[in-house]
């Protein structure tokens, strides 16, 4: 099992941005790690307004006391966790990077509001800049979800896996994370639209037998993708999926009652 000594929350302390914390207390706590809640006041919130200016400690110290009591509260109703509040001023992804590096966080967890799956779940502008920029994993929370599916054990895990170099550090993580938990892990691909399209150009004759070949080394190449100290005690299901990535793997996840889907990013991030 792999191991962490700090996770950085990040949240705005609405409603929706509080979901991450119980994820992230019970991350946390499963793994013996210190939590740091950071939240971020937006620097436009300080900039002047007319000829007015908001002092930064000044707004610090305002938004200092109501922010501890409204994360004490929730935390008293998280797991047992050494955590601590960071409240900074400043553009939230710059002020979160940082408290990451300082605190040599090794997962960074936050909520968004988006709905409608994996396609709009990344496209808040602070995760996405995040993604881009941390060089540690980022766990995504659906603002929208019930405590009770917060509260969940993580029994199902899903790693997304189109072969590119990033996948490598993804498949690691979905590994250690099914194994931590005890999850089913189940390693997936995309076919596609432009290599269906390849497929359907086949002489019809071959073009069932080339197909079915096409999809079992797909299935192979997941399995080959499982790094070699993980390969006896790991059997992931694999499944190939064609389509739109993003749909197809939305919708494989809520039929199939996933719990965590990890992927890599085209970027630094993980």
């Amino acid at each position: 099992m792999f191991k962490m000594n700090a996770v950085v929350c990040a949240t705005d302390l609405s409603e929706g941005s509080n979901k991450a914390l119980p994820v992230a207390a019970a991350m946390a706590s499963h793994h013996g790690a210190k939590l740091i809640i950071a939240h971020i006041i937006d620097l436009p919130a300080v900039t002047p307004y007319g000829e007015t200016m908001v002092d930064p400690q000044e707004l610090r110290n305002r938004v200092e006391q109501s922010a501890k009591a409204q994360v004490t509260d929730i935390m008293a109703h998280c797991d047992q966790v050494d955590w601590e509040l960071i409240i900074a001023i400043g553009y939230p992804a710059k002020e979160i990077l940082q408290i990451v590096e300082d605190s040599k966080a090794d997962l960074v967890v936050a909520a968004t509001q988006s709905r409608g799956g994996i396609e709009r779940l990344l496209l808040g502008a602070v995760s996405r800049k995040l993604m881009h920029t941390l060089g540690v994993p980022l766990l995504i929370v659906p603002g929208d979800m019930s405590m009770e599916q917060l509260q969940r054990s993580l029994e199902s895990v899903l790693i997304a896996c189109d072969f590119a170099p990033d996948s490598g550090n993804a498949v690691r993580w979905g590994i250690d994370f099914a194994q931590a938990f005890g999850a089913k892990l189940t390693m997936a691909t995309v076919i596609e639209n432009s290599q269906l399209s390849q497929l359907l150009k086949l002489d019809p004759q071959k073009e069932h037998g080339m197909a079915e070949k096409f999809q079992a080394d797909l299935h192979q190449k997941l399995q080959d993708t499982v790094p070699e100290e993980y390969r006896a005690a790991i059997k992931p299901e694999t499944v190939v999926l064609a389509g739109q990535p993003h749909e197809e793997l939305n919708k494989y996840a809520i039929l199939n009652h996933i719990d965590l889907v990890v992927m890599g990013v085209h970027g630094r991030g993980r």
